[in-house]
Formats: C-alpha cells, sequence, structure tokens
C-alpha cells in the first residue's frame, strides 16, 4: 500500500504543466517524413523540447531518423516570433551503400504575427561538420522551408521544401537525401 502511495506521489511530482506535444506529417508522392516533438520544460524564457524523426524518401532511395534536442524562445517584443537552437542526431543509409550517422547543430525561427490571421513562415537550418560525421559520412546539412496557415488553434497546415545533402567519404562527392516539395499538417494535444 506504501509503495502505491509513493508511485502515485512520485509520478504526480513528475507530471508537468508542460504541454503541446506535437505530430508532424509531411508528404508528396514520392516520400513522406513524421515527427513528434515533445516539451521538456517551459518557463518565461523559453521551452526546451525533444524531438524524433522519421523519414522515407523513395525517389532517393533513402531512411533517415532523428532524435534532437531544441531550445526556442519568443525574442523580445515581436509578437509571433520565434526563434531557437537545437543539436540532431541523424541514422540512416541510401541504396548507393551508404551509411551515415551524424551529429549537427543547428538554427530555427518561425514568425506567424496576429495580423497575418493564421498565416506563417517557418524555417531551419542543422549542419554536421566532419568532426560529427562517422560511418561513410564527411558533412550533412539541412535546410528546409515552410508556409504555414493555423486551420484551427490546435492544427497548421504547411507546403514546404527540404533539402538534405550529405557528403560520402568512399565516393568523396555530395548526394542528396532529400530534395522535396511535402503538403502535410501539425497537431498539437
Amino acid at each position: 500500500m506504501i509503495l502505491r502511495l509513493l508511485l502515485a506521489l512520485a509520478l504526480c511530482l513528475a507530471a508537468t504543466t508542460v504541454s503541446a506535444d506535437s505530430i508532424d506529417i509531411g508528404f508528396n508522392d514520392e516520400s513522406f517524413q513524421l515527427t513528434y516533438e515533445r516539451p521538456l520544460t517551459r518557463d518565461d524564457y523559453g521551452t526546451a523540447l525533444a524531438n524524433g524523426r522519421f523519414l522515407y524518401n523513395g525517389d532517393e532511395k533513402t531512411t533517415l531518423g532523428s532524435i534532437g534536442a531544441d531550445f526556442v524562445g519568443e525574442p523580445g517584443n515581436v509578437p509571433g516570433l520565434g526563434l531557437g537552437v537545437g543539436t540532431k542526431f541523424y541514422a540512416g543509409s541510401t541504396d548507393r551503400s551508404t551509411d551515415f550517422i551524424n551529429l549537427a547543430i543547428g538554427l530555427r525561427g518561425e514568425y506567424a504575427p496576429p495580423q497575418f490571421w493564421g498565416l506563417g513562415v517557418a524555417g531551419r537550418l542543422y549542419y554536421a561538420p566532419k568532426v560529427f560525421s562517422f560511418r561513410d559520412s564527411e558533412r550533412l546539412l539541412e535546410s528546409e522551408l515552410r508556409l504555414t496557415y493555423a486551420v484551427l488553434p490546435k492544427v497548421k497546415v504547411y507546403v514546404g521544401y527540404q533539402n538534405i545533402r550529405l557528403k560520402e567519404d568512399r565516393r568523396n562527392e555530395n548526394w542528396t537525401i532529400d530534395d522535396a516539395l511535402r503538403v502535410g499538417f501539425v497537431g498539437y494535444f
């Protein structure tokens, strides 16, 4: 009985008022991407987020997974502006018998001011230099730009362009892991 009470107390203390987990699903005819993001902590200075992603691109014959941590906030007195920095751990393979593992650092931003009635723009840029690249890779660069629209308070739809490039160690050439225009939505719960 005491063990159950202690367990219940521990769960209550571990519970947090931070909410707004999100699921992001983007797709086109040749590829899809699924991302889950969860806030870990939130205070007046910003939010720490953990995220995970799975990407399959049939056109480029690539499978990629990533996990990461981002730190975002709303700087100054600019309503609707969110900026952040973070890190991502990538692992994946291509049909060229290339396996890659990379650790990247990067920036992300979002701007959706209230006077735009739900319309916004978002982007991110992550880079893994040679020192953080393993297996068959030398470098990795990911960039993305999205046009978003909040159709409901907890749902945003988007059209976005994403490009992920990998410099292969063995062939000493760049390989495009993902180069796609996708539509999708982000749901918050």
